[in-house]
């Protein structure tokens, strides 16, 4: 072999042996094998960020979440669910970030944060060439499918249980235009307004509001009040004002600033509206 092979040789070892090194400074295996170390049952805190006005969940009795800021009210549990999946979504590989320049990836200036307990995950750029997103947990950065951005990005009122009613909500008096159910002194059902409702009718019209769910909810749009309905509990009274029934029946809660959008089918089932009258 002469010198100049030698050289180029010796030149080509020495390569092969600093992208070794240098790629192994880079690249670190995952222990956890997960993008966050965390288990799912010690989660019990959640906080998106947004811009100073924070969306921030809690894990209450029995493993119910609740949303605390902006809102105070029952979370949407799968889209909690959604969140917490990300936390566990097994890596392949991850990179050593001191060996990263952040800015490359949008991680300096993330397009998104959420906190788990007190566990950052930043949301980065997509990479272009297979649609992955990058990411930064516990000083590690990962590439990986994201299906989670979207519900992340969107607004404090997605995350809001599409129930009517909590679970624990026990009905005592329900008002509407044109129906009024209560309990009597021997707490017994009693219907009266212009539509009179039987023992079975009454029953059925409690279970409808006991299960009413609406199909989306959002922040308030400010419109006409067409009609309210009032419905008590023991300690709580809850007033929804209908704001329209046509294409769609939305029903809004100014306490709460949201308003609820149901199909509009229900209207009768939630008005107490029967096609036949019978004395209670």
């Amino acid at each position: 072999m002469n010198s100049r092979n030698l050289v180029n040789l010796s030149l080509l070892i020495f390569l092969i042996i600093f992208v070794a090194i240098y790629l192994g400074s880079r690249k670190i295996e995952v222990d956890s094998k997960h993008l966050t170390s965390l288990s799912l049952n010690e989660i019990n805190k959640i906080e998106i960020h947004k811009n100073n006005n924070n969306i921030v969940f809690k894990k209450e009795d029995k493993g119910i979440w609740y949303m605390q800021n902006p809102y105070q009210i029952k979370a949407h549990q799968f889209r909690i669910n959604t969140l917490l999946s990300l936390s566990q979504i097994t890596l392949q590989e991850s990179y050593n970030i001191d060996t990263l320049s952040l800015s490359d990836y949008a991680l300096d200036t993330p397009r998104a944060h959420i906190t788990f307990n007190e566990t950052d995950v930043l949301f980065g750029k997509t990479n272009t060439i297979n649609n992955k997103r990058y990411f930064l947990a516990e000083n590690k950065m990962s590439l990986i499918n994201d299906q989670t951005y979207p519900l992340v990005s969107a607004h404090a009122s997605s995350f809001i249980n599409l129930s009517l009613l909590d679970d624990g909500f026990q009905i005592i008096k329900i008002q509407t235009p044109v129906t009024t159910v209560q309990r009597d002194q021997n707490n017994l059902w009693q219907s009266s307004g212009k539509n009179i409702l039987n023992a079975d009718q009454v029953q059925s019209f409690l279970e409808h509001w006991k299960s009413a769910q609406a199909f989306a909810v959002h922040e308030i749009v400010e419109k006409p009040t067409i009609d309210t309905i009032v419905i008590s509990s023991k300690n709580d009274t809850i007033v929804f004002h209908i704001k329209d029934n046509d294409p769609w029946l939305i029903l809004s809660r100014p306490d709460l600033n949201i308003e609820y959008h149901l199909d509009k089918s229900m209207k009768n089932f939630l008005y107490g509206i029967t096609e036949a009258k019978t004395d209670a």
